[in-house]
This record gives C-alpha cells, structure tokens and sequence, in this order.
C-alpha cells in the first residue's frame, strides 16, 4: 500500500470514528457530572500509563529491524512478547503506587463498584498486550487498511457499550451509586474496544502469529536480536521521561486539582484535541515509519526527506494558524452549544480554559512531528543524550508547573502554560537537531524559504485579529451573529492562505498524476505480460 492511500486510510478511519465518538460524548456530559470523568479519566490515565511503559519501546525499536522477511516477522514476533512480560511488574507497580495515594483513597476507594472498575481496567490492560504481536505484525507489512477497519469497529463498540452502561444505570440507580456505575461503564467500554481489537487482528489478519523462538543468525542464537535490544533499552528510559514529561500534567492535576477540576480539564483535552488526532496522529505515524526505512538505507535519499519535512512543517503552520485563529475566537461560544444547558457544566470554569487550551495545540502539533524525525533518523548515543534532556527538562517543567499553580494560583491556566513550555524545549531541541542532521548530509536547510512562505499566513492572521477587535469590539464570539461574522473572517484567511501555496498546491497534484500514471501503466505492462505468457 502507498504512503498516500495508508494516511488516507488512517485520517478516515479517524475521521468516523472521532465523530461516532464525538455524538456520544454530547449524550454523556449532558448525563454524569465533571466529577465522574475526572474519575474516568484519572483510571485511563492509569491504563494508559501501565500500555505506553510496556510496549511503546517495542513499538518504536522494532520499526529499524532490517533484517530479511522472514527473520525480520521472527524478530519483530519475539520483541512484541515482550510488553506482556513486562506490563505484569508496571501493572504492579502503578496499583501499589495509586493505591497509597490521596486521590486513591478519597475519592476512588469509597465509590460503589470501584471493585468492578479496576478489575475491568486490569483486564482490558491483558488483553491489549495479548494483542500486541498481532498488531506488530501488521504495522511491519504496512497493512492500514485493516488497522483502520479494526481500530474503527472497536471505537464503535467501545461508544456504544460506554454509552448503553450508562444511560442504562441512570435509569436504574441515583446519587453515588450511579457515578460508581458511571466510571465502571468507561472501564467496561474500554474493555470492549481491547476485546474487539484483539478478536478482529486475529480474523482479519493475513498472517498467523508464530510463537517466541530462537532466531539463528551465522554461528549465534538469541531471542532478541542484539541490536533492537539494544536500541530497546535506551527507547525505554528515554520513554519514561517522555511520558513524565507528556503526561505528567495528569499527575500533577490529581495532585493540585479537586476531581471536579479535573473533570474540566479531561473535557477540554477531549474537545480541544480533536483536530490532533484526527489528522496530525495519522500524519505524525506513517512519517516516522516512512523516515525510519529511509534513513535505515545506506543510499537513503536525504535530500528528497527534507522536501518532504519542509512542506509538512509549513502545512502545520498554516493549519495551526487556522486553528488558533478560528478556535481561540470561537471555541468558548462552540462548547456552550454542545454542553448545553446541563446546570454543573454551566457552573464550571470550562469555557473560559477551553480557548486557552486552543492555544496549546500548535505546539502539540510541531512536537509530534520533529519528533517523529527525531525518532526515524537519531542514533542509539543521540537517543541517550535525548533522554538525559528529557530528565532535565522533566524536572525544570514540573517545578515551573507547581509554582504557577500553587504559588502564582494560575489554576488550569498555570497547567497550560507548563505544557506549552514543555513542548517548546523539545521542539527547539528536535529542530537543531533536525538542521543539524541534514548539515551532516551535505543538504542545505533554507529556512528563509520556510519564513518567506509563511509571511502572508501570518499577516493575514493578525489582520483578521485586529478586524475582530476593531469593528467588532471584541476578538471572543459572543452570540451567533459574532460566531457567523468571525466564521467569514476565518474562510477568507484559509483563501488567503491556499493562495499563497497555489504553486506548491499545483506541484503536488502534478506529482500525484504523474505517480497514478505510472502505477497505470505498469499494471497494464503486467496484464500484457501475463496475456503472452498464456
């Protein structure tokens, strides 16, 4: 499958499953409180927590093996046993952890059914990992046609069930035992997604996973091969600092933060997050797997890859330009519409963090994809030196974090501001390093080139910021009339925007036609031969 048809595979797959999962949020928070998915988020936090440190290195490491097919499905086998082996002591260690903590005992343990949650959280966590050799697998052939099917028939079923559980114990039960039935009904939706996952890699799948065995290189046998261990171990210390650094916000919100707050927060991330995931995930992956086989290559094609990286690098600036222009004046009056009139979400502080938070994402967006080519193309030292950055930075971040929030009482918009710090000492650090090695590759980077394209983007940003404030009075839509004004200001900046790309634009589809013709005629060329040969 070409890079073209996965990604598209991947952003529509995320596209329908983002808006099943989006319609089923607006029934959910019209029905439980921000107490009760402060809770459910703060238990996913911890699940997702126990699946990035037992498989997230093996995923990364086992994307440079190099080996011939056959060896190469035996080796990536055996390294994706090695999260299941794994997760039993990072389980452990992350219940044993939470359960001393304060959020633990006052607010999970006396909640009816915390029992039920945590046992089904510990479940779905088993069967992700079971899963894991399956997936492995199928990343390796490069197969997002059926990643895309599973992965969008489990967010179905996860929505479904979620949503069925609850509207089902509100029926049924009230008051503190509906939020313990609640918080168990997102367990028990996570649980359907692994299941659902799981079964559908094993029917769907073209292939049959081979047991853990010995692979025999010349006079050598060995379980993992010597080099991806290697590269595994440095991943895996350099993945717990990013983690830390990643999500060490949800540490510190259930450390600072009532669940309530908490509850405001995992909203925010929810709605403010879509537009990430759905198209900069998608994009973020296949370039690191794309980059990762380049650059394995000893006659990689460095300078096609900084093309490449220099019109991604514009398009996301221009896409988070849109982003920021169009969600920070309009996403607080967007998010009263679909909260509706539900009295606790009114109450809360929601509306006024949710533009802040708008402004976080660019750079999400820029870290995920430096680092993604930080990732493809590092060596194992430049990996450690990462990781020794990562710490620093963790600890530099986590302090900043603390100060806004408890000395400076910046509350979540302390927290906003440390994640954007965060992200931005990473990007620096991701981007020298990517100027740096395409110097070492004799391939030179124009950053001018890069300011020149994104001059009349930012041009026409401002203006339409300063139109808003000027003729309006205001830069935040207040009414709907404001929400369709500022609609037309944002349409003209993407005009303006796409205008200023048109020769890139047209480059592009001339290139795309070129390659469809060639894939055309070669097809054809193979009927042809077929035809002879019969």
């Amino acid at each position: 499958m070409s890079a073209a048809a996965g990604v598209s595979f991947l952003i529509l797959s995320q596209v329908l499953t983002k808006a099943f999962t989006f319609g089923s949020n607006q029934v959910l928070v019209r029905n439980i409180s921000p107490e009760v998915f402060g809770i459910a988020s703060y238990l996913e936090f911890l699940v997702e927590s126990v699946l990035f440190f037992s498989r997230e290195a093996e995923r990364n490491a086992i994307q440079r093996v190099a080996a011939q097919p056959a060896k190469a499905r035996q080796i990536i086998t055996n390294f994706a046993y090695v999260p299941l082996v794994l997760g039993v002591p990072v389980g452990l260690t992350t219940f044993l952890l939470q359960k001393s903590s304060a959020m633990y005992a006052e607010t999970i343990a006396p909640l009816p059914f915390s029992g039920i949650s945590i046992a089904l959280s510990v479940f779905l966590i088993f069967l992700e990992l079971i899963a894991e050799p399956l997936f492995a697998l199928n990343q390796y052939l490069l197969n997002f046609k059926v990643r895309s099917k599973i992965e969008s028939s489990a967010v179905f079923m996860r929505c479904f069930s979620t949503l069925a559980a609850v509207l089902a114990s509100k029926r049924y039960c009230s008051g503190r035992e509906f939020d313990g039935l609640a918080v168990a009904s997102f367990a028990l939706g996570q649980l359907v997604y692994s299941a659902a996952t799981l079964i559908g890699y094993w029917v769907l799948a073209s292939y049959k996973v081979a047991r853990a065995e010995r692979v025999e290189e010349k006079d050598n046998l060995y379980w993992l091969e010597p080099a991806t261990f290697s590269l595994w171990k440095s991943l895996f210390v350099q993945m717990i600092f990013k983690h830390l650094l990643t999500e060490g916000d949800h540490l510190v919100v259930s450390y600072l933060f009532d669940v309530a707050e908490q509850g405001v927060y995992s909203v925010i991330e929810n709605y403010g997050s879509i537009v990430a995931r759905l198209l900069f995930q998608p994009i973020e992956e296949l370039l690191r797997m794309t980059f990762t086989r380049i650059f394995s290559k000893k006659d990689a094609d460095v300078s096609a890859s900084y093309k490449l990286m220099e019109n991604l690098l514009v398009f996301y600036a221009n896409l988070s330009l849109l982003l920021v222009l169009a969600g920070y004046t309009n996403g607080g009056f967007l998010l009263r519409l679909l909260l509706g009139r539900n009295e606790k979400w009114s109450a809360s502080s929601v509306f006024d963090y949710f533009p802040q938070y708008v402004l976080y994402l660019p750079f999400l967006a820029f870290n995920g994809i430096l680092e993604g080519f930080f990732s493809s193309a590092s060596t194992q030292k430049q990996i450690g030196t990462f990781s020794v950055f990562m710490s620093v930075s963790s600890a530099a971040v986590l302090t900043l974090l603390y100060v806004l929030v408890e000395k400076f009482l910046w509350g979540l918009t302390g927290l906003i501001v440390a994640n954007m710090a965060n992200m931005m000492l990473r990007i620096v650090y991701c981007f020298v390093f990517l100027v740096d090695f395409y110097k070492k590759n004799n391939v030179t980077t124009n950053l001018a080139s890069i300011v020149n394209r994104l001059a009349l983007p930012l041009l026409s940003v401002a203006t339409t910021f300063g139109i808003q404030q000027k003729v309006f009075g205001q830069i935040q839509s207040r009414t709907f009339v404001d929400f369709v004004e500022s609609a037309g200001l944002c349409f003209v900046s993407l005009l303006v925007i796409l205008y200023g790309e048109r020769k890139t634009l047209v480059s592009l589809l001339k290139k795309e036609k070129r390659a469809e013709i060639k894939i055309e005629k070669a097809e054809r060329d193979g009927q042809m031969a077929d035809e002879a040969e019969n």
